[in-house]
């Protein structure tokens, strides 16, 4: 990709980055203005103001913004940061003009209407209200409250107080006074063959001028704080928090590789020493976050409250061994190839090329600081490296940390007191691998595609794509949940995750320590109807890497200490959903929905079936289904098909034909027309309304599909009439869920407790008036432009293409399957959608509420279906 910064005749700061052949563009516009810069009487503002210049200006008013770019499948947002704002269109090619139309009327031109300021109010208080509800956000803001200092202590969000007092001078006056010329990058993105006539877009519209944003410098508090507070959670979490230096300078580089080699990887030291030894924590991670004057190294750890004490001595014990001992050069190297190898990785996205150059903009006024960084980091020795791990440790530490409401704040803060003193003592101590031969058949719709049948029941997708080195191996074979049982559930989501721990007598340390050295990854995945492994990495290390990939698949270890730990893991995750509403939403609608179907089941799996499922269960049903069963191996990336062959040859050798098997679709009965009630305490309440729908390739998922795109967007009926109309959540969106033998589809919402029977209301209405009136022509043949334009955005990676194709072809679809889909949607007509969609939407309905009890509750059936559960 190239790229070229210019000053436009209307002083705006335009970068452009052509990427020949591109069918996907993006629009950015960053400006150089965040919550660091706002007042206390109005801090929020900058997050505000993101949301209300969606609300439309004199020629493209109240929805008209989102509907226009997802009209042509587009997608718009926006997101606010410390020190930036930054507002995009990812988009069609061929629709660059539009959306550069669309996105510099909306900055450059809003109303900020009072009578859309208000409802909105409610709307950021709903986003507020869910912040307080996720523990990690809720973790965050207690962090900054305690150890953050001036403009970087308060949330982005705000504050409830100045939230729902937000006013149009307000609004004005930050507008006025940072999104000025100064403080802007625009980025226009794609194949800019039609460069000149971008740029006449582009200068029919004027920004305001104005001063540079001046952004305080970053400050931790003088001394050391420690904050524990308790919430609704499973795990504990502990946060550490140590001032970085400023990210042009030469010890940033030095420091931020110091703490990843702490952090960052299953290689690293803590996660070697807290995760994998004794299974002490579930993360153990360390990352730094820079702003525009300084930044901040974070260590986190999250881990059950019962090994706290052993976990903290562990911690303490490892950062004094990493100081003495120092960091080896090996270590250093790999976080130098990490940085490396992303770079190159972003370049198979242009959105994320594009966000990465507007992002060295917002963070220090320079497209190319980035890139000075990166040179850096590859000049900084191992020697640096070490210097700047021992300044780290040689500061205050800042503490927060999160457990679960049973246990004792005393007690946590007495331990954390103890364990702060530890790290004070280290702080003193410091001071001192034939293609003719092969029956080939070839996608009709892509020239790159084609599958390979290798032998009975063995084939490979393979799909060639130039654009960039890297490459994406995955093997599928069928299975996953649909073959397991009340007795075995859980088994699947066991056995992908053991198929990557060690092989061959391999070590899984000595694995993960070569992948991670050379920027590339392997993991196993379970889905509904299938499991298998993927692999990502550089093509110049796919030699070197392939064999473990073949040895996870046919000789994989599954020692019994990694299952040990991964059942672990899953425990804990099965205690975590526990406390999350929103999963025990959908829980019950797959009960419901799914009955006495696999599908209805807990992919982890159960405490009972957990503990019962021995090492030897894995490996057999492993043995058994590598042996017997169809597989599909997919290759997407740069290298040549024979070279793919060649280097495919040892695994083929050992993979015997086998018997291909139609898929066998079990028998379900789903109980529809009912009410559930879930008692939660929490701010927001869970809310699914929902009906049953066939596998996928049936018909009316063709029409739920276009349904769903319909109620989707910020534009959408769903999101106009409940959110920004009526104020009664922060986001609505359809959920259509189509699996192989079967699948459902419905509203989900999130609201406040005390706006349930508002809300419920309002998605019945809306799905009521679909059903009895349709969709006008213009809606209908609007839904048609969406979906492809949706399709030429989101397929862009290797992985994104191996998903497309894999599945289909291994479930006997075809091919083409995802094209298939997409040309019946073209050839739908108005008539044919109108009457199926009305006798779908007139089916019985599920109501499933998670949440506090509300008014009217009483009153209703939901409630006598919950006593009964």
């Amino acid at each position: 990709m190239q790229y070229e910064l210019t000053k436009l005749k209307n002083n705006l700061n335009t970068l452009f980055v052509h990427s020949p052949g591109s069918t996907a563009g993006t629009i950015q516009i960053w400006f150089r203005a965040g919550s660091a810069l706002e007042k206390n009487d109005h801090e929020g503002i900058a997050h505000f103001l993101e949301h209300m210049f969606f609300k439309g200006t004199k020629t493209r008013p109240g929805a008209k913004i989102a509907h226009e770019v997802e009209t042509f499948g587009g997608e718009i947002n926006a997101f606010t940061s410390f020190d930036y704002t930054c507002y995009y269109i990812n988009t069609p090619n061929t629709r660059l003009p539009d959306s550069i139309n669309i996105l510099l009327d909306m900055v450059a031109n809003p109303e900020f209407k009072q009578e859309d300021l208000v409802p909105e109010r409610d709307v950021v208080f709903e986003e507020y209200r869910r912040s307080i509800d996720s523990p990690g956000q809720f973790a965050f803001s207690k962090l900054q409250n305690s150890a953050f200092s001036g403009a970087y202590a308060h949330q982005i969000l705000g504050r409830e107080e100045t939230i729902k007092n937000f006013s149009r001078e307000q609004l004005q006056f930050f507008r006025n006074s940072y999104y000025n010329l100064t403080n802007t990058l625009f980025i226009v993105a794609g194949d800019l063959t039609n460069k000149e006539e971008i740029i006449k877009v582009i200068e029919n519209y004027k920004l305001p001028e104005g001063p540079e944003s001046l952004f305080p410098e970053f400050e931790l508090k003088k001394n050391s704080t420690i904050d524990v507070h308790q919430k609704e959670i499973g795990m504990a979490t502990l946060t550490m928090v140590i001032k970085a230096p400023v990210y042009s300078s030469t010890e940033a580089a030095s420091e931020d590789l110091a703490i990843n080699c702490l952090g960052f990887g299953e290689t690293s030291r803590l996660y070697d020493a807290l995760v994998l030894d004794k299974t002490l924590a579930n993360v153990a991670s360390a990352s730094t976050m820079f702003m525009a004057h300084g930044g901040a190294h974070f260590i986190r750890l999250v881990f059950p409250y019962k090994n706290m004490s052993e976990l903290l001595a562990k911690f303490t014990k490892t950062i004094v061994k990493a100081i003495d001992e120092g960091l080896a050069a090996d270590e250093v190297q790999k976080i130098k190839n990490q940085y490396l190898s992303s770079k190159i990785y972003e370049m198979e996205s242009i959105e994320s090329f594009s966000f990465s150059l507007g992002h060295s903009y917002a963070q220090n006024g320079d497209i190319k600081c980035e890139e000075e960084f990166i040179e850096r980091i590859k000049n900084t020795n191992a020697n640096a490296v070490n210097k700047s791990l021992r300044n780290i440790f040689s500061q205050n530490m800042h503490m927060s940390l999160q457990i679960p409401k049973e246990v004792s704040l005393d007690k946590s803060k007495k331990e954390l007191q103890k364990f702060q003193k530890s790290l004070e003592l280290v702080k003193k101590s410091l001071t001192e691998k034939s293609k003719s031969k092969l029956k080939i058949e070839k996608s009709k719709h892509d020239q790159q595609v084609q599958l390979i049948k290798i032998k009975p029941g063995v084939s490979l997708l393979y799909r060639q794509n130039k654009m960039t080195p890297t490459f994406v191996f995955q093997a599928y074979l069928r299975g996953g949940i649909t073959e397991e049982t009340t007795k075995t559930n859980g088994i699947y989501h066991l056995l992908s995750s053991m198929l990557t721990k060690g092989h061959n007598k391999i070590s899984y340390e000595k694995i993960k320590q070569t992948l991670e050295e050379k920027s590339s990854s392997i993991n196993g995945f379970s889905g509904k109807n299938a499991y298998g492994l993927l692999m990502h990495g550089l093509t110049e290390n796919l030699h070197d890497l392939f064999p473990h990939f073949a040895g996870a698949l046919t000789h994989a270890d599954m020692p019994i200490k990694y299952l040990k730990h991964e059942k672990q893991l899953a425990g804990r995750a099965l205690t975590n959903q526990k406390e999350d509403p929103v999963k025990h939403c959908f829980k019950e609608a797959q009960k419901l929905f799914f009955g006495n179907h696999p599908y209805a089941l807990n992919p982890i799996g159960s405490e009972a079936t957990l503990k019962s499922i021995p090492q030897v269960s894995l490996i057999n049903l492993h043995k058994k289904n590598i042996k017997t069963k169809e597989i599909l191996l997919t290759y997407c990336g740069d290298s040549e098909l024979d070279d793919v062959l060649d280097i495919l040859g040892p695994l083929l050798s050992e993979l015997p034909a086998r018997k291909s098997s139609k898929l066998i679709y079990k028998k379900y009965k789903s109980t529809v027309g009912v009410e559930r009630f879930i008692s939660f305490n929490r701010e927001q309440t869970q809310i699914f309304y929902g009906i049953p729908c066939g596998k996928t390739g049936s018909p009316e998922n063709l029409y739920l599909k276009m349904l769903s795109a319909h109620l989707s967007g910020q534009s959408s009926e769903l999101f106009v009439e409940v959110r920004d109309r009526l104020g009664l959540c922060y986001s609505a969106q359809p959920v259509h869920f189509a699996a192989i033998e079967g699948g459902y589809f419905g509203i989900y919402m999130a609201s406040g407790h005390d706006k349930v029977a508002a809300a419920t209301v309002a998605i019945k209405d809306l799905l009521r008036r679909i059903r009895d009136n349709g969709l006008a022509l213009e809606d209908f043949n609007r839904i048609k432009t969406m979906i492809k334009g949706q399709n030429l955005i989101n397929v862009q990676t290797n992985e994104d293409f191996a998903s497309i194709y894999s599945v289909p072809v291994l479930q006997d679809q075809g091919l083409d399957y995802y094209y298939k889909g997409n040309l019946e949607i073209e050839k739908l007509s108005h008539t044919d959608f109108q009457k199926n969609i009305k006798k779908i939407l007139s089916q019985k309905w599920n109501t499933i509420i998670v949440g506090r009890e509300f008014e009217g509750l009483k009153n209703t059936r939901i409630k006598a279906k919950a006593k009964k559960n």
